[in-house]
């Protein structure tokens, strides 16, 4: 990616936290240049697309009731415009399908970077995605694979039970690993543990 590239990003979502919050994250990513726009409503977001077709929605997936990806591209043509849900809490599988990709609440700079670039480069080596994991992400592989629970993870790092569970749900998504043992095999091979920390 250029240290040029600017991306037009519309934010559509009620809550002027999540709103504000997420246009503040997108203004910092490194070697993108963002003009973000804010929307509140469904008739504000359509306008909005009128006037100047974004590179990538980041909308609630419950804006304006049911927010449906396929029909709004459908009926605003702008079917090369990357969406994105912004994930409050967990998506079915079926609703997560309909978008081009998650941004959650707890996401850090580093994952929302790596998440927008291998949205808009698609071509790009496989291992960005991986490579997009946080210094927390890897933190937790290194806890986990050492064989500590979800609370004694928590209780290490001062974080909820909660926010733990989701850390590794975005772990598992971004590496498509999902048993202990290839995460181990990863975490080994990419130098996140010694060999000799794992409890056997």
């Amino acid at each position: 990616m250029s240290r040029e590239e600017k991306l037009h990003i519309v934010i559509a979502e009620m809550s002027p936290v999540l709103s504000a919050g997420f246009a503040q994250c997108l203004r910092r990513l490194p070697g993108i240049q963002t003009n973000i726009i804010e929307v509140k409503t469904p008739g504000d977001l359509m306008d909005c697309v009128k006037s100047n077709v974004p590179d990538i929605i980041l909308v609630n997936p419950t804006f304006g009731g049911i927010f449906n990806p396929e029909t709004f591209r459908t009926e605003n043509s702008c079917d090369n415009c990357k969406i994105l849900a912004i994930e409050v809490g967990k998506l079915s599988r079926q609703a997560a399908d309909l978008y081009d990709g998650l941004i959650s609440v707890i996401d850090d700079i580093d994952t929302i970077t790596g998440k927008i670039k291998s949205l808009c480069h698609p071509q790009a080596d496989s291992s960005d995605e991986k490579e997009s994991l946080s210094q927390r992400e890897k933190e937790i592989i290194s806890l986990v694979v050492k064989g500590m629970t979800n609370q004694e993870i928590a209780d290490k790092l001062f974080l909820s039970i909660h926010t733990v569970i989701t850390h590794r749900r975005n772990i598992a998504r971004k590496l498509e690993i999902h048993s202990a043992t290839g995460l181990t095999i990863y975490a080994i091979v990419n130098k996140i543990v010694d060999i000799d920390e794992i409890r056997m």
